[in-house]
Order: structure tokens, then C-alpha cells, then sequence
């Protein structure tokens, strides 16, 4: 045989009893290589951790500030305006004349009716020492003792209009507003002015029916004016019936004004508390809505399975939401919960840990900077 040919035969040989030796084993079956199968990272989530709290429950009702106390000033007898004791707007105590009525012929009635009434007394004397001796009948004694009482009644009625002459101020307050001026003719029943009692004043509202229930009478109310002041006061009135459109409730806070400022009108934000209940804080980033439009979160197990609970808002608070329907003790996702499904299984984070990493990391960061400036 030739040697090249030879030569090649053996070359042949030699490799093809190497990749034999590579593929198939001693039983001639072709061996299966190794596969590397590469395991699915888990989903990372921020979590919080959150237990049970008592909260307190509010609702908020739109009102208006109104006087504690407001009346028109009337005449109760005729007469012309003879005297304007306070000006409009002017502060006056209780008692003092606002303004005066003319009362010239007042005085001669109350002159003739104190005649009169002696004149009465005296037949009355002479009538009982009569009747004594026998002089007179019975009926005229009782027609003399019904001339007293007459003159009497009589003479009270004169005082009382001659008193009335004087229109007095029946509590301490403002007078807002005047409307006779000097030479007016009054007859029963016209306006003076109107008088208005603003030491303490009252914040009215309507509340819903369904919290109307759990109020309660001298509750510490919240109350948020229009101009920005705030203040407490005490709810003092709860209505018993219902307004007949609306299905709500007037309600009456009180409220003090030891210096008098111009608040009356205003509309106020009323912040009625409702009692407690239990529940957790949490940020507005655990909401999300599910296909029935509840509101729920996402929650994770001690296995860091992912399961979702269908929550209620208790209130807003400046960190979030307070939510009730949820255990006393919860793990909830606040970031990458729209990423996740139930039951599965995912990485959390915690979200305190993860906020002070952030934190330290930027200070290094600036620290660093400052550092290659200088």
C-alpha cells in the first residue's frame, strides 16, 4: 500500500475514536449534554410594615358664621322720634336708650290716672267705714273696690307707655344698623335699628344624616374660617328633625369672640368628630382600584406571597390615608405593586431601609463632590 495512503488511514482512525469516546459511551448509546437552566429572578417590591392604631373619625360640613344673638329694635307704643341716643354701629350695654319717643301727653295721662286712682282709694275708705254702720248696701262697697282695681289697671297701662318712650337696649351688643332719624313718626311695631350680640357668635351647618348619629353634644369642634383664622368651640345644638330637602341635620357650634372681630358672614369648614376606630396610616401609594372599583391594596404573607384586601377610608391625613378592614398587624407594597400579581412570590424592600440607604448614599455622593472641589 502506498505510505501517503497509508498515513492517512490511520489519521482517519485516530480521530474517529476520539469523538466516538466524546459522544457515546461504553454501551454505544450518544450521550446527552449538560444543560444550564438559569433560575427567574424574583420581582422586587418596596414594602412597609404597619400595625393597628385608634384613629379619630370626622366629618366636614360647610357653615357660616352667624351672631349668637340678633334682634330689630321696635317702638311698643306711637310717637315721634323726639330723641337718637347711639349711633349706627356704635357698642352699647344692655339697658341704655337707643332712643327716645315723644311723650308730653303721656305725662298729663299719668298725672290723671294717679288722680284717679286716689279718688278711688278714698270712695273705697268711706265706703268700708259706711258699710260698718250700716249705712250702705254690699253692692256698693264691691262697686267701689271694682272702681280701685280699675284705676289701677288704668294706671299701669299709662306707665307702661310712658315707659315705653324710652326704647332700651335689651342685651350688651352693636347696634349694626339704625333706621329712624330725628322727627320720625313711629307707630307700633316699626323698626328702630337692629342690634347684634357678636361676644359670642354661632357656626352653623348641615350634617348627613348617616353621622348625625354619632355627634354629640359640648364636643371640642374644629372650626376653619374663610379668612384663614381657626379656632375650637363647643357643639351646642344638634337639630331633632331633619331639613325636609336636604335630609340633613342643622347643627350649632359656639364660639367665642373676646375681641370682637368682624366675623360674622363669613362661611367656615366645621370639623365634627365622629368617635374612634381602628386602622392603619398609610401612604397614598398603596391605593389602587380593582375591576369592581373597590379600593384595595396589595398586601404580602411571611412567605412574600402577594395577596390584595379590599379596604374602606377612615379619613385623609397629611401622610396618606387612614384605612379600616385591614389585620392588626399587615406588610403592604407601596411601590411596584401594579407589577405584581396575587400569589406570587416577590423580593420585598423594606421602605425605611430603603429611604436611610438613599439618604446615606447622597451624602456620600455630596460629600465626595465637595471633596474633588476642593
Amino acid at each position: 500500500m502506498n505510505k501517503s495512503v497509508f498515513s492517512a488511514v490511520v489519521v482517519v482512525a485516530v480521530l474517529g475514536g476520539w469523538m466516538a469516546s466524546g459522544v457515546y459511551g461504553n454501551d454505544g448509546e450518544q450521550k446527552d449534554e449538560p444543560v444550564a437552566v438559569k433560575k427567574k429572578p424574583l420581582m422586587k417590591v418596596t414594602v412597609l410594615e404597619s400595625n393597628v392604631k385608634t384613629v379619630q373619625r370626622f366629618v366636614t360640613v360647610q357653615g357660616q358664621v352667624e351672631a349668637n344673638r340678633s334682634v330689630e329694635i321696635k317702638v311698643e307704643v306711637d310717637g315721634r322720634i323726639a330723641e337718637i341716643a347711639v349711633q349706627e354701629g356704635q357698642r352699647i350695654e344692655s339697658g341704655v336708650s337707643i332712643a327716645t319717643l315723644s311723650a308730653d301727653y303721656r305725662l298729663k295721662q299719668l298725672a290723671q290716672a294717679k288722680a284717679v286712682l286716689r279718688q278711688r282709694n278714698s270712695d273705697l275708705s268711706a265706703s268700708r267705714k259706711l258699710k260698718k254702720r250700716g249705712m250702705i248696701a254690699e253692692n256698693r262697697l264691691i262697686a267701689d273696690q271694682a272702681g280701685v282695681q280699675t284705676a289701677r289697671a288704668q294706671l299701669a297701662l299709662i306707665q307702661h307707655e310712658v315707659d315705653s318712650a324710652s326704647i332700651l337696649a335689651p342685651f350688651s351688643g352693636v347696634l349694626n344698623s339704625r333706621a329712624v332719624e330725628l322727627g320720625d313718626y313711629m307707630q307700633k311695631g316699626n323698626v328702630v335699628g337692629v342690634l347684634v350680640d357678636d361676644s359670642v357668635l354661632k357656626v352653623t351647618g348641615q350634617v348627613p344624616q348617616k353621622n348625625v348619629g354619632d355627634l354629640q353634644i359640648n364636643q371640642a369642634v374644629e372650626v376653619n374660617l374663610s379668612n384663614g383664622l381657626s379656632a375650637f368651640g363647643n357643639l351646642a345644638f344638634i337639630s331633632r328633625v331633619a331639613d325636609t330637602v336636604t335630609r340633613s341635620y342643622r347643627v350649632e357650634v359656639t364660639l367665642g369672640n373676646p375681641q370682637l372681630k368682624r366675623l360674622i358672614g363669613l362661611t367656615a369648614s366645621i370639623k365634627l368628630p365622629l368617635g374612634t376606630e381602628q386602622g392603619h396610616l398609610l401612604p397614598n401609594s398603596v391605593l389602587g382600584l380593582s375591576a369592581d372599583g373597590d379600593l384595595q391594596v396589595k398586601l404580602l404573607d411571611q412567605q412574600n406571597q402577594v395577596s390584595t384586601a379590599v379596604v374602606e377610608i377612615i379619613r385623609t391625613d397629611k401622610q396618606g390615608f387612614w384605612f379600616k378592614g385591614l389585620a392588626e398587624k399587615i406588610t403592604v407594597i407601596t411601590e411596584g405593586k401594579d407589577f405584581v400579581s396575587n400569589d406570587e412570590i416577590v423580593e420585598p424592600i423594606n421602605a425605611v431601609t430603603a429611604a436611610a440607604d438613599l439618604n446615606s448614599t447622597t451624602a456620600e455622593t455630596v460629600d465626595s463632590q465637595l471633596a474633588a472641589k476642593e
